[in-house]
């Protein structure tokens, strides 16, 4: 008798919560997902383009050290890391441009000008 009284209080205490948190009228909706109200004032440019005409510009704040040094890193591929079914290099270390042991990392050499800010 006792586990069928705790069992209808715990009910009761689940049902009450249930029916305060769907009375409040603040309701919360999720940015990404389409609601009723998102669907009559559709967005029409890009996903970045309509999260900040909707003021959720949360994502494109940079505040932390470590989203700047993402950011800030330069990473290239070559020409032929591109191209369908192949390997650039199977060489553990080796460059991908020139897949020889010992050959030279980056054998492009490009001439002087304002782009490249070489000195000359």
């Amino acid at each position: 008798m006792a586990s069928l009284h705790s069992f209808s209080l715990l009910l009761l205490i689940c049902a009450s919560i249930l029916v305060v948190g769907s009375s409040n009228g603040d309701q919360h909706h999720l940015s990404w997902m389409p609601t009723a109200e998102a669907k009559s004032a559709s967005c029409k440019g890009s996903i970045a383009e309509c999260a900040l005409a909707a003021g959720d510009d949360e994502e494109f704040d940079m505040d932390s050290e470590i989203s700047r040094r993402i950011l800030a890193t330069t990473k290239y591929i070559s020409y032929g890391a591109l191209q369908r079914n192949t390997v650039p290099c199977s060489r553990r270390g080796a460059s991908y441009y020139n897949c020889k042991p010992g050959a030279q990392a980056n054998p492009y050499n490009r001439g002087c000008s304002a782009i490249t800010r070489c000195r000359s």
